[in-house]
C-alpha cells in the first residue's frame, strides 16, 4: 500500500516504465493520471496511439498489476480509459 505521495509517485514511475517497455511488444499505452485516495492508488491508463486492441490492453494491464502485487503493492488499481482528444 502506498502510504505517502512519494511512494505513490515511485509506483506511478514504475508503471510508466513498464508501459514504455510494452511498446517493444506493440502495445501502446500510457499513464494519463493518478490519484491516491483511501489508501488506494488509482492509475488511469489510456492508449497512446489509435488501434490498440482491447485484448492487448487488458492483458498488459493485468501483467502490470500482477507485477505490482508481487512486489508488495497490493492497493494499486490500473484503470482503463480512453483519451478525450
Amino acid at each position: 500500500m502506498p502510504a505517502t505521495q512519494q511512494q505513490a509517485r515511485e509506483i506511478v514511475d514504475k508503471v510508466k516504465q513498464r508501459l514504455v517497455d510494452a511498446q517493444r511488444d506493440g502495445v501502446y499505452l500510457e499513464v494519463k493520471d493518478s490519484k491516491l485516495e483511501d489508501d488506494w492508488l488509482y492509475i488511469v491508463v489510456v492508449p497512446s496511439r489509435p488501434g490498440v486492441r482491447a485484448s492487448e490492453y487488458a492483458n498488459y494491464m493485468s501483467k502490470v498489476e500482477h507485477g505490482l502485487r508481487a512486489a508488495g503493492n497490493d492497493s494499486v488499481l490500473l484503470v482503463p480509459a480512453l483519451n478525450d482528444d
